[in-house]
């Protein structure tokens, strides 16, 4: 990496961000396979995840760019953020990876210029709604300036029509606190007095309901996110439009939404499924806006690419057979037949369920639930499936396939990339988790796993288990050290079908090693 940029300090003072810290975290939207995927969907070539160059616009501590370079040392990483205190975190945590393929610099956004250099993929996640104009307008000079000719942009705000409400208790909460400094104190006075208006309002008034909503919202709020995102002074939400026409005018356009499944429109009615349809390639635009109105909208990742691509909106129903496909599902009844045609339930990690009858497509969800978080690719899948039925080929088999895996990736339920992720499901001698994992494990329960999600660990005794996987150690030197600490048996506590608790489970050290690996794999956190 060659960019000479650290002489550039801004010619400011201490930022919010650097009195009170923001935590970084990983969006899976912004990670480049995920954007290669969605340029591939629409007809671009964009550069491969493995040896590409990223760049963040307002990166943190680098708790989303990091991660990415750990999974890829070929492709070069390049994060700027104004907070200093912040950049130096993130360095430090750099350095104890060892990373020589990330940079993070103490850096103005009005500082990003030609030299640079060509970016394949440039993210600005929380950052546009809470600059002032003069940095919107570098935000798109540098997605023009710095893009290369088959990249990719991300860029996220807040949004209406839903911010309106949003905006409406910031004013409220912001004139309250007009004269407070300290976060805690900041914070716990726009609680309150959200809490006293909510309550105060009537119930069964529309102004009520939207208060009550929004208090609820409040509350869950981290602290950290209440202060920098609602009682910022210079947040500001737009219309998609809004945002789309002033790309156009520095010569760039509209992709789509980050989310694919927001082209789903299989929720609605008949009716504005029809109108929505109806909408021709050319106002692409104008049928996500419109979506957003009826939606009610409230935050935007909205991807932006040079002007003069040709870009394929029609997505045919194969075009799930050119990705590599992957679903966290799994059977509510294991003992449901699945080489006839009776009703089968399955469960995704959110909750979400889904009945299938046709025993091919019960095969198949039975074949992604076992691979997770390996991506299968479709003829992967057809095979696998197949084999689970001991059946020969059929004629429809690939067709009926195709159909069904169509329908799951519009809705979300399946997920599918360009790039098959390296990971492991099963340990092999030699376990070894993520240098990274291990190391987020160190200072609690939240780590990053090859996927780019955050998965959470159960317990102390989990961290420190993650923490023997380092490669080095045998499964019998790792049931041995965990014996010592802990003891010969471990309870494991239980949940029934209803997810209601069971009776704890007592395991040997042993047996709960092997259950350890399993878990650890199907989190996604193995690479040997």
């Amino acid at each position: 990496m060659n960019i000479q940029t650290e002489h550039r300090h801004p010619n400011i003072g201490p930022t919010p961000y650097d009195e009170v810290y923001y935590p970084g975290h990983v969006y899976g939207l912004t990670h480049p396979n995920h954007l290669a995927t969605m340029a591939a969907v629409y007809g671009m070539q964009p550069a491969p995840v493995e040896r590409c160059r990223v760049l963040e616009l307002g990166c943190g501590v680098g708790g989303n760019l990091l991660p990415m370079a750990f999974q890829y040392p070929n492709s070069e990483f390049v994060g700027v953020d104004l907070s200093g205190v912040t950049i130096e975190r993130g360095r430090q945590n750099v350095a104890t990876l060892g990373l020589e393929n990330i940079k993070l610099l103490h850096c103005d956004i009005m500082n990003v210029d030609a030299i640079f250099g060509e970016f394949d993929y440039i993210i600005a996640h929380g950052v546009y709604s809470w600059v002032p104009p003069t940095v919107r307008e570098k935000i798109m000079m540098i997605f023009k300036q710095n893009l290369a000719p088959q990249g990719l942009c991300y860029v996220s705000y807040n949004a209406h029509p839903f911010s309106h409400m949003r905006d409406m208790v910031r004013d409220m909460m912001r004139y309250h606190t007009r004269r407070l400094t300290g976060m805690k104190e900041k914070v716990g006075q726009a609680r309150a007095i959200l809490k006293f208006l909510s309550e105060g309002s009537k119930a069964n008034s529309v102004h009520g309901a939207i208060m009550r909503d929004q208090y609820n919202r409040v509350l869950k709020a981290p602290d950290e996110l209440l202060f920098h995102d609602d009682l910022d002074e210079g947040a500001e939400a737009f219309l998609l439009h809004e945002v789309v026409e002033f790309a156009g005018s520095h010569g760039l356009q509209y992709l789509s939404d980050a989310d694919f499944s927001r082209r789903n429109l299989a929720g609605y009615s008949e009716e504005v499924r029809a109108t929505l349809q109806r909408f021709p390639e050319t106002e692409f635009m104008a049928r996500d806006q419109y979506q957003d109105f009826i939606d009610g909208n409230g935050f935007r990742r909205t991807l932006l690419c040079h002007d003069n691509v040709s870009l394929s909106r029609q997505t045919d129903l194969d075009f799930v057979t050119r990705f590599y496909l992957l679903s966290t599902t799994s059977p509510v009844d294991p003992d449901a037949c699945v080489t006839d045609d009776s009703a089968m339930e399955f469960e995704n990690e959110d909750g979400s369920r889904i009945t299938v009858t046709n025993s091919l497509l019960k095969a198949a969800h039975l074949c992604l639930g076992r691979a997770w978080p390996r991506a299968l690719s479709f003829d992967e899948l057809l095979d696998g499936a197949r084999v689970l039925l001991g059946s020969g080929q059929a004629d429809d088999d690939q067709k009926a396939l195709t159909e069904a895996m169509f329908i799951l990736a519009c809705s979300g339920e399946v997920s599918f990339l360009l790039s098959r992720p390296f990971l492991l499901t099963e340990a092999t001698e030699h376990p070894q988790a993520s240098l990274l994992a291990r190391k987020q494990a160190q200072t609690g329960p939240l780590v990053t796993n090859l996927l780019h999600q955050t998965v959470q660990l159960e317990d102390d005794r989990t961290r420190n288990f993650l923490q023997l996987l380092d490669g080095t150690r045998t499964i019998d030197q790792i049931t041995a050290e965990m014996t010592e600490k802990f003891g010969p048996t471990i309870q494991v506590d239980q949940k029934d079908r209803a997810r209601k608790p069971a009776e704890p489970l007592l395991l040997s050290t042993r047996e709960s090693v092997q259950r350890s690996l399993a878990m650890v794999g199907k989190l996604g956190l193995l690479i040997a």
